[in-house]
């Protein structure tokens, strides 16, 4: 239905009231038609334009709602009161406190203890063999007076299981998932100390220093990944109301301090049927029967400002909108040919740090890229004698240790189109 279509039809009109004889009748007949059936066409084809509209903002909800932005920061310039950037884990807002009493309870229960939690910058091929080595580093430990020490290198699991909780809180509430570009998150490594700090008089370890070596200009400590997700807990509005199956109950949560432009998702362990968002309040559908507390996950949204100061840029997982694009997230179509590929990777808009230069099925390769989507397990193919589909990138930006992460969020987004190969890749 479109102007073109409505000419037609006035066209057809026309020429059946010029082929009616009687002038009563063409005169009875031109009324009914510009009274009634124009009027009512006209009506139709301005809901059809309105349901157009609505159904492309639809489309556009489905992409843009649940951006995911993530980042690191140094802590003195870490501001727990921003807009839109929150740290990833809650402990790390304040300054971590070392009682010698703890550290050997825990050395002695546990045989370690985690000294604290660093930053690597450098390549994930060269932070992979350096955890592979498993080496010691000599730390000197300060109290009232000083201990040396040995301390070893492990990968930090706290915040990835922040971004697998994420995951589970996505199904549960029916989204989508869509792989979040956390490049820093792979390069957070913990300080395990194994030796009791049995010699250190005082209460407390006030500071350490460790020796890297090598890795001297690499290392930095007191760094706070961020993302723009915020936890809440949120009281119910008045009292449960009851479904019609006489199961469910619907819950009304009042969002309005926070913003209704934000995105909002709902842990809850007794299970969600539903949730929707109505201007400034949640509905929740469950079978939930009593007024609670609810624990909320908020998706802020927001621009940028001026005054924010980051040492290393913020990465998002947002793809470059248009028709296309929120057509094929909409109903799912398979990549099926080599220029789909091309147009899936450069929709990530990511040609900044890597320039995309073709993609190959291969039968064996050594790829230089892991899972961002680690939690993700394909249980129902077999993982042997899958081929490899590996993409080819030139790097563009300048700080080459981070192109092989962003190479990695963007197999493991593809990952999911091509779940018979094994999607991976290199730099070129």
């Amino acid at each position: 239905m479109d102007q073109d279509k409505l000419e037609e039809m006035k066209q057809m009109i026309q020429d059946e009231i010029q082929s009616i004889g009687s002038l009563k009748e063409r005169v009875a007949f031109k009324e009914l038609m510009e009274g009634v059936f124009l009027s009512l066409y006209e009506t139709n084809l301005q809901m059809y334009e309105r349901l157009e509209k609505r159904i492309m903002d639809d489309l556009a909800y489905d992409i843009n709602r649940y951006l995911i932005q993530t980042g690191i920061v140094e802590r003195e310039y870490f501001d727990p009161s921003h807009h839109l950037m929150s740290a990833m884990r809650k402990e790390d807002e304040e300054e971590r406190e070392h009682k010698i009493s703890e550290v050997c309870e825990a050395i002695e229960q546990e045989g370690e203890y985690c000294l604290a939690t660093v930053f690597i910058q450098c390549d994930v091929l060269e932070l992979e063999k350096i955890l592979e080595k498993n080496l010691s580093y000599p730390c000197v430990l300060y109290g009232e007076n000083e201990q040396e020490v040995t301390i070893t290198l492990r990968r930090n699991r706290r915040y990835m299981e922040e971004l697998e909780n994420l995951y589970h809180l996505f199904m549960k509430n029916g989204i989508p998932w869509k792989t979040v570009n956390a490049p820093y998150v792979f390069k957070m490594v913990d300080l395990i100390l194994t030796e009791a700090p049995e010699e250190l008089k005082g209460d407390k370890i006030e500071r350490f220093q460790v020796s890297f070596g090598e890795l001297e200009t690499s290392v930095y400590d007191n760094m706070i990944p961020i993302w723009n997700v915020r936890h809440l807990l949120l009281d119910s509005i008045g009292f449960p109301v009851a479904c019609d199956d006489h199961e469910s109950y619907e819950h009304t949560i009042f969002i309005g301090d926070y913003g209704e432009e934000n995105a909002y998702l709902v842990e809850e362990k007794s299970g969600i049927r539903n949730v929707r968002q109505n201007k400034e309040s949640l509905i929740v559908t469950g079978m939930i029967p009593n007024a609670k507390k609810w624990d909320i996950t908020m998706i802020q949204k927001g621009e940028r400002r001026k005054i924010d100061r980051y040492r290393y840029p913020i990465m998002e997982n947002l793809r470059k909108d248009g028709f296309s694009e929120r057509f094929h997230k909409r109903v799912g179509q398979p990549i099926k040919t080599y220029g789909e590929i091309e147009r899936f990777v450069r929709g990530f808009g990511l040609e900044n740090y890597l320039e995309y230069q073709g993609c190959k099925l291969e039968e064996n390769v050594d790829q230089e890229t892991y899972s961002m989507n680690f939690f993700m397990v394909d249980e129902i193919r077999e993982s042997n004698g899958k081929r490899f589909l590996t993409l080819y990138f030139k790097p563009i930006w300048k700080e080459t240790w981070i192109l092989r992460d962003i190479a990695s969020f963007i197999a493991s987004e593809l990952q999911a189109f091509y779940p018979e190969y094994r999607c991976g890749g290199k730099l070129v």
